[in-house]
């Protein structure tokens, strides 16, 4: 289980492959270098963002808090829109024109790729910039070094991290997954007074759970199975100590935490994947390399 109050966290300069300025505000980091690591972090994009089309082989969630992003055909995220993009599948390209706020788990998928550590991340991308040079989300290399001159800058700095070729799961889902979350209505959760929840679905056949729940004052909420809860308005107690607005919960499979309302609360459930049902034979998936390299 880890709690961390997101407005006591820095806002520092983005270590980004992708272009424009952008900020970023960790708020939980697995660290975890199997297949279950993951990355939730809020992410503040001056306006000049862009990133081409193209896939990963990990998950991600993304909860639209202010301004848009648009992401090609898969369609524009506004205030109140989760988008969800599986591993594999292509979606982009994005970019955004407005400031805009956005909250993001990147997370180890279903195939059991998993996903690199921020040490893994920071390490490659230093030696690759002596190497070559990211530009808008491709990685160029220079004359002379070994490889692919332009390669999809994630897919780059992955192969330098792990030292082979990187893997594509076949996605389980065509294209990203768009929910407006505001036009789902309030239902009332099944035994547990004072408490509604908005259903958004269960993904992929690792049973990935999206849901808020709002939380009328006095009210007791009780957070169980893997994911992260993430208050999105109200204040209460949270395992002895208080929550309010950005707190962040992430708790495991066989853990809970108890929220206890003291405001009207408004808290969103970003699930991740049960781990006992991450195993993919590599004979499941397929390599695209040449796909990723045309983003160039």
């Amino acid at each position: 289980m880890m709690i961390v109050q997101g407005d006591e966290q820095p806002i520092h300069e983005s270590r980004s492959v992708r272009g424009g300025e952008l900020r970023k505000q960790h708020l939980l980091v697995g660290n975890d270098l199997g297949p279950g690591n993951f990355f939730f972090v809020l992410a503040y994009q001056k306006g000049d963002f862009f990133s081409p089309r193209h896939h990963h082989n990990f998950d991600q969630f993304r909860y639209q808090i202010e301004g848009e992003c648009t992401f090609g055909q898969t369609g524009t995220m506004k205030p109140g829109t989760l988008g969800y993009f599986t591993e594999g599948s292509y979606y982009g390209p994005q970019d955004s024109t407005v400031p805009n706020v956005v909250a993001v788990v990147q997370f180890g998928g279903p195939s059991g790729n998993g996903y690199l550590t921020l040490d893994e991340l920071h390490n490659a991308r230093v030696e690759m910039m002596q190497n070559g040079h990211f530009e808008k989300g491709v990685y160029y290399r220079n004359e002379g070094v070994p490889g692919k001159k332009t390669l999809d800058s994630f897919q780059a700095t992955w192969e330098w991290a792990k030292g082979r070729a990187m893997v594509y799961p076949k996605p389980q889902y065509a294209e990203g997954i768009m929910m407006d979350t505001n036009n789902f209505r309030w239902m009332p959760l099944d035994g547990v007074p004072g408490v509604e929840e908005k259903s958004y679905g269960v993904f992929t056949d690792c049973k990935i759970r999206n849901a808020s729940y709002k939380l009328d004052p006095g009210a007791t909420f009780e957070a169980t199975g893997r994911g992260i809860f993430f208050v999105l308005s109200g204040a209460g107690s949270l395992e002895g100590g208080p929550y309010r607005k950005l707190t962040s919960l992430y708790v495991d499979s066989g853990e809970s935490a108890t929220f206890r309302a003291t405001e009207t609360s408004e808290i969103l459930l970003l699930g991740l994947p049960d781990m006992s049902r991450m195993r993919t034979p590599i004979a499941e998936m397929v390599t695209t390399d040449d796909e990723a390299a045309a983003v160039a």
